[in-house]
């Protein structure tokens, strides 16, 4: 393999540790960039805005809802993610509606928030820069009225929803997925893996 391939699978190393929604299905909606506001009322009729918020972060301790994966909100695992994470986010608030479809990122769910507390401890450490966040508002956790209305699951990279919002109350679901970034030992691998499926390639 030639030194200048090389150099280009090396030269791709960061974007494997980038924070990214890779595809959604159903009523999701990848919006990015993040939108000036995620309080209630500000969305889009019949859609699930998904976006990235910070990335390469490091927390220390930060609740979670599902820390096995795969899991789901019917048997809720509580926990902390620390470490370097990814932070992506779902909102929704189309009145007296339901939602259902998949989110998909480039790296594995490691934590999933959206219990109302959860989402208001994490709004101003890994919160997208210059977004306005209901930090307080007890009516944003998913499950807010009708407990069970609202479902997630977990699998690898991809969240599932059905979520669901009641008329006649400032009700609105919204959940946070915490995704891993690569170690650089682990995307050295990757690197690894990549160069030497090329030189045989070659061969």
């Amino acid at each position: 393999m030639s030194r200048i391939a090389a150099l280009i699978v090396v030269a791709a190393l960061p974007a494997i540790a980038q924070a990214a929604i890779t595809g959604t299905t159903g009523m999701a909606v990848n919006i990015g960039p993040a939108p000036v506001s995620a309080v209630f009322g500000n969305t889009t009729p019949g859609v699930v805005w998904a976006w990235d918020e910070q990335q390469n972060r490091g927390v220390l301790g930060l609740p979670c809802d599902l820390t096995v994966n795969p899991g789901n909100s019917g048997s809720p695992t509580l926990g902390a993610v620390s470490g370097l994470i990814d932070s992506h986010f779902l909102h929704f608030n189309d009145f007296n509606s339901f939602a259902v479809g998949t989110v998909t990122f480039n790296n594995p769910i490691i934590g999933v928030a959206y219990q109302n507390n959860f989402l208001d401890v994490s709004d101003p450490v890994v919160g997208s820069f210059g977004t306005i966040y209901p930090t307080l508002d007890p009516w944003r956790g998913m499950n807010s009225i009708t407990p069970g209305a609202s479902f997630i699951s977990i699998l690898g990279n991809t969240i599932t929803f059905n979520l669901s919002v009641n008329a006649g109350a400032p009700d609105f679901d919204q959940v946070r997925v915490y995704t891993m970034v690569p170690t650089p030992g682990s995307a050295a691998m990757l690197a690894a893996g990549g160069l030497l499926v090329a030189r045989r390639r070659r061969k």
